[in-house]
């Protein structure tokens, strides 16, 4: 049991107005009594209805239309009723999951705490260095003008070099992962709506998701962590099982609409995507999900570590973190042309949040009584866009781009020439 004082606190870190908290109880309580009212409501219709059969001085109309009127009564009860389970729902919604102990608190919502801070300067004595547009150009890496006349806006095709260099990272990024007992997954494009919002933000389906237009209510996938946080929804897991890891191979799709203006050249903010992710299910009881939650973190800075990636870590400020997340993590990295660290990553643990909706459960064989719901971490690895032109802003010459050790038995050279 979680005792509303915690929830108060939590959404006070949250920089939110606690009184949505009184308002789930009265809703709760009010909702709470108008079920008992409609399970006697019920109840007394069952034996009017019968006693309405038994009678047999009044007419067959009169008892037919007295039971009509006792079944609209009962049907309009069970409407209002529904409308508040609604409600309830709609402000349980808007209610985060708990916020971690240490998870970094700030008054202000963009002022975040740095973790680890490395900078590093491959060629101090170049010139002023290009940035990745630029770079992409020179390569003959990336089609934007036939991508648009395609596609539209932020539309591109990635063609030789950079084609090559965008596999070879997601070949290197499985492979590291696989290396550490992840079992490999590759999901499917597009969500059914009923299931997308049981695990996605409401907000994302207005600035993120695109939507297809069927009649089934199917969205185009944001992120791999969509459909791997339902794969095993209304299941219930072995502990014996726990953790379960999983690599997420996936293109995403995202409409960006909330960053209108942004980063409108190059491939760093664009519709489609590459991405590999790292997905855990984890044992709820004695906190394992946050030893998980650190292995996923250091995972990913082991992995710009090989790439030679200068990054820096910031624990994000409670007030700016999504509803799911009780604590989050971002790795950022170097870009030199502009001179600023950028995110690459970032690293969630969500606790029992989503498997409360999906209704994911672990088997304990010594309480099989109690609800013990999984606990759902993820993290990115490699978001191969944005990787590719991190690479190549910190690895160019005046003649081309040095391939990292990691990435030369993939890509089979170890030098882009411009």
């Amino acid at each position: 049991m979680i005792y509303q004082d915690i929830i108060r606190g939590s959404e006070f870190r949250r920089g939110r107005d606690k009184s949505i908290i009184e308002q789930e109880i009265c809703l709760k309580n009010f909702l709470k009594k108008k079920r008992h009212q409609l399970e006697n409501l019920k109840k007394n219709f069952r034996k009017i209805t019968k006693l309405m059969k038994q009678e047999k001085n009044s007419s067959l109309k009169i008892r037919e239309d007295f039971i009509s009127i006792l079944r609209s009564s009962q049907s309009k009860f069970e409407e209002n009723y529904l409308t508040g389970y609604k409600l309830v729902n709609l402000v349980q919604n808007i209610i985060g999951n708990l916020v971690h102990n240490s998870s970094f608190r700030s008054k202000y919502k963009n002022e975040n705490r740095i973790q680890v801070k490395k900078k590093i300067s491959f060629f101090p004595n170049s010139k002023p260095r290009k940035n990745h547009v630029e770079i992409l150009y020179q390569l003959k890496g990336v089609e934007y003008k036939r991508g648009q006349k395609v596609s539209g806006r932020r539309g591109y095709f990635l063609k030789g070099p950079a084609l090559l260099l965008n596999i070879s990272l997601i070949r290197f990024a499985i492979d590291f992962l696989s290396s550490k007992g992840f079992i490999n997954l590759q999901p499917p494009f597009f969500m059914n709506g009923n299931l997308l919002k049981k695990c996605a933000q409401l907000e994302d389906f207005e600035e993120q998701l695109f939507f297809l237009g069927t009649e089934e209510q199917k969205y185009l996938i944001a992120t791999s962590e969509q459909p791997i946080s339902t794969f095993h929804s209304s299941e219930k897991i072995g502990f014996k099982e726990l953790p379960i890891k999983y690599m997420g191979l996936s293109s995403c799709f995202r409409k960006e609409s909330g960053s209108h203006g942004k980063d409108t050249n190059g491939i760093f903010r664009v519709h489609q995507f590459e991405k590999v992710e790292q997905f855990g299910f984890d044992n709820p009881i004695n906190l394992n999900s946050w030893s998980l939650f650190d292995e996923f973190k250091d995972n990913a800075a082991f992995f710009y570590k090989s790439l030679k990636i200068p990054i820096l870590k910031i624990d994000i400020s409670s007030n700016s973190i999504n509803n799911s997340s009780s604590k989050k993590i971002d790795i950022l990295g170097w870009f030199p042309a502009s001179n600023c660290f950028r995110e690459l990553v970032s690293c969630s643990n969500c606790t029992d949040y989503q498997a409360k909706k999906l209704d994911i459960q672990m088997k304990n064989g010594n309480n099989n009584n109690r609800d013990n719901y999984v606990h759902l971490i993820n993290s990115t690895l490699c978001a191969t866009s944005r990787v590719i032109c991190c690479l190549i802003e910190n690895f160019q010459t005046s003649h081309g781009i040095i391939i990292p050790d990691c990435l030369r038995s993939y890509l089979g050279i170890s030098f882009l020439k411009f």
